[in-house]
């Protein structure tokens, strides 16, 4: 049996399997050797950063399967930008919720590292299955 492989396709799983410095650094290494398929990881990687990308729609689904605690201690390492889309989006109650987990004590980053996982583990699950979208072409609108 001759079964093609979609060195692209693994390549991408791989990463999404790194944390996120780990995943950087992998591929500028990529990019010193060969910036074009550098490129195509990228385009194709999803990553914590993409959440800004996510409506208020796509936001309930995907609360729907992750719980406010696991989103605030993921939070933590987030970029400021990443960080005040989603609480933008969040009723004041959910946003005060979220706001206590991100003030609370310290955090190993080990800790914090996995809660992103844990998220994007859905978002993924959730894009393939087409319930939501991570466009960064911010000329499309979806609804």
């Amino acid at each position: 049996m001759n079964k093609k492989i979609d060195g692209l396709k693994q390549a991408i799983e791989m990463l999404q399997g790194l944390d996120l410095a780990a995943q950087q650094s992998l591929i500028a290494e990529i990019a010193r050797k060969d910036p074009e398929m550098a490129i195509k990881l990228k385009q194709n990687l999803v990553t914590f950063d993409d959440l800004k990308y996510l409506t208020v729609a796509m936001m309930k689904r995907l609360l729907q399967d992750i719980d406010l605690d696991v989103l605030g201690l993921a939070l933590r390492g987030a970029s400021k930008e990443v960080t005040d889309h989603l609480l933008n989006m969040f009723s004041t109650n959910m946003k005060r919720d979220v706001e206590d987990y991100l003030k609370g004590k310290p955090r190993p980053l080990s800790e914090v590292l996995e809660a992103q996982k844990k998220i994007m583990d859905v978002v993924i699950r959730l894009r393939d299955k087409g319930e939501i979208v991570l466009s960064k072409d911010k000329s499309e609108r979806y609804v």
